[in-house]
């Protein structure tokens, strides 16, 4: 996920999530999400080794993990799992792979579902509604009055 893509996710995004953007990046916010999403954490101060310092380091790495600290050591707060945010990256994703497997590289629809739902880890059907959702032009809304 780049910055541009967070500009795409932002208005789905809790204002803590993006205080941990600000503190660490866009990068490393999804891998913490990956390895703490849904839960409360204890941001120690990262002066003991311990558990929870252990986790942000093998999720984030040393360097990312004291600059979270330095900025919510000592709080506790729940790491939201961002799904909303996350699963509309993962479709944009998705349909940008599989325009180009089609169209500029001639692969057939289903030779495309094919390669592409597993990498996604989704159904075909699943794959086809992502599709179909940002091909199909938006019908158009009656008058109220």
């Amino acid at each position: 996920m780049a910055d541009l893509d967070l500009e795409r996710v932002r208005h789905l995004l809790p204002e803590s999530m993006l205080d941990i953007v600000e503190a660490i990046g866009v990068r490393s916010a999804c891998a913490l999400v990956k390895a703490i999403g849904g839960a409360r954490f204890k941001f120690g101060k990262g002066r003991q080794d311990t558990p929870r310092l252990n986790i942000l380091f093998a999720a984030i790495g040393e360097a990312k993990t004291y600059q979270l600290l330095r900025v919510f050591g000592g709080e506790e707060m729940y790491v939201p799992r961002c799904e909303e945010a996350l699963r509309e990256l993962r479709n944009e994703q998705f349909r940008h792979e599989f325009l180009a497997l089609t169209e500029r590289e001639g692969k057939s629809k289903l030779m495309a579902m094919s390669a592409l739902c597993p990498k996604y880890q989704i159904s075909e059907r699943t794959g086809y509604t992502i599709m179909r959702g940002r091909c199909e032009p938006v019908t158009k809304q009656e008058t109220l009055f």
